[in-house]
């Protein structure tokens, strides 16, 4: 029985051993992803890294099973060593999740009804989202097998209910519209009155836009007019090297969000240009469109046999875009991002103009470092003998540094007798 114990015993030292020994160097924080959101947990403010007392056997943390007898026990011990180890904290992640990750993740899942009415308009009842929980026991292991091997990136494991797409229209389904195949998101927290309504108004022009098979479809065609016509109000854009007040500022919010589920339908993109400069309502960096009349524009087809369709909403300072129809047989993946070749903002500057009241001061563009980054987007094809693709979305923004325009006082009148 003991010759049994041992064996079992050594199989549990060599296999099983719950943590390993951390070199001397490691690592300052690990990022922790999912499609739309990254969080940077710098690990020494976080105080998930503890140092345990561990039992070490030829260099090995272990733990004695407690199936062992008294006696085994007693001979094994004296074998074994006694080290100092670092290693993550379970409850302290679990902590920082629950605080700040588990409120931007946890949903429960809705659905959505879509049909037609009377004019052959698509009508929707509800916005589809998938359900949406953390995999805690698999999060913990991911993290500290990262911490371990000095990995800066986890991929959280999400569990996820699919939603379900009530079609009441025979027409619709037999174009294909039968589920949700992607979808987009954007936070734009923060934004003033005016953007919010550009957004809203931007995001009602593609709610129910479909889209034929093979077709390539134009951002910049289906919006339409952009003025205070339809329903726009100034706001901030971005142009040339200033950032000014125009109708629609704020619609790229909208490109931004349809892009991002383009990209996670595994459409392909015909064209796609990223801002000037990084603009936090577009963070992750590197997954923006910029769309301004008559151009860039956010191009894309339907590669699909089938037609697609798009809904847009938004709630709670998110925008948000899905895209129904018949699914693929593919898996879409987002890698990244890579951020790299950091470039200071320049100096500010100071210039005067005789377009504002003399003394007011307007900012026509804030300070922003400059960087490059680089995602890339996996398709996984189920179909035997088709290859994957790995497709590079590069983004390169400039460095800008803060300009402030001041009225100037206009000289004065010369008098009859002359200067």
């Amino acid at each position: 029985m003991k010759k049994i114990l041992l064996i079992a015993f050594a199989f549990f030292l060599v296999f099983l051993s719950p943590e390993r020994l951390l070199a001397d160097d490691e690592i300052d924080f690990i990022r922790l992803k999912t499609d739309f959101n990254i969080w940077k947990v710098q690990l020494s403010r976080a105080d998930w890294v503890n140092e345990y007392e561990k039992k070490q056997w030829n260099g090995i943390p272990v733990e004695l099973p407690y199936y062992l007898p008294d006696d085994l026990s007693e001979n094994t011990e004296k074998h074994l060593e006694y080290t100092t180890v670092k290693s993550i904290d379970n409850s302290e992640v679990q902590t920082y999740l629950e605080k700040y990750v588990t409120p931007e993740i946890h949903r429960e899942k809705q659905d959505v009804t879509i049909g037609l009415d009377e004019e052959g308009n698509v009508t929707f009842d509800g916005f589809a989202f998938s359900g949406q929980e953390i995999d805690y026991e698999k999060a913990f292991y991911l993290i500290k097998e990262a911490y371990l091997n000095k990995e800066e990136d986890v991929r959280l494991p999400i569990k996820v209910i699919q939603p379900d797409i009530n079609v009441q229209s025979q027409e619709l389904i037999d174009k294909g519209i039968i589920e949700l195949i992607g979808t987009g998101e954007t936070d734009y927290s923060g934004s003033p009155y005016n953007r919010r309504n550009n957004i809203r108004v931007g995001l009602n022009r593609y709610s129910g836009w479909m889209i034929e098979p093979k077709e390539q479809a134009s951002v910049i065609k289906k919006l339409g007019a952009v003025n205070e016509h339809t329903g726009y109000l100034p706001e901030l854009v971005i142009k040339g090297d200033k950032t000014i007040p125009e109708y629609g500022g704020g619609l790229c919010q909208v490109s931004t969000t349809l892009y991002r589920s383009i990209l996670f339908s595994g459409l392909p993109i015909n064209e796609r240009k990223n801002h000037s400069y990084a603009v936090t309502y577009y963070d992750p960096q590197g997954l923006d469109a910029t769309i301004y009349i008559p151009n860039p524009d956010l191009k894309f087809t339907n590669d699909t046999d089938h037609h697609i369709l798009l809904q847009t909403t938004m709630i709670d300072n998110k925008a948000y875009s899905n895209i129904y129809g018949t699914k693929p047989d593919r898996h879409v993946d987002l890698i990244g991002p890579w951020y790299y070749s950091y470039r200071s903002a320049p100096s500010a500057k100071t210039q005067y103009t005789s377009e504002l009241t003399p003394g007011k001061r307007e900012i026509v563009s804030g300070s922003h470092a400059g960087f490059e980054a680089s995602w890339y987007r996996r398709i996984s094809y189920a179909e035997e003998g088709v290859e994957d693709t790995l497709e590079h979305i590069y983004s390169k923004y400039e460095a800008r540094g803060l300009v402030t325009l001041i009225g100037e006082t206009p000289p004065p009148f010369p008098s009859e007798d002359g200067y």
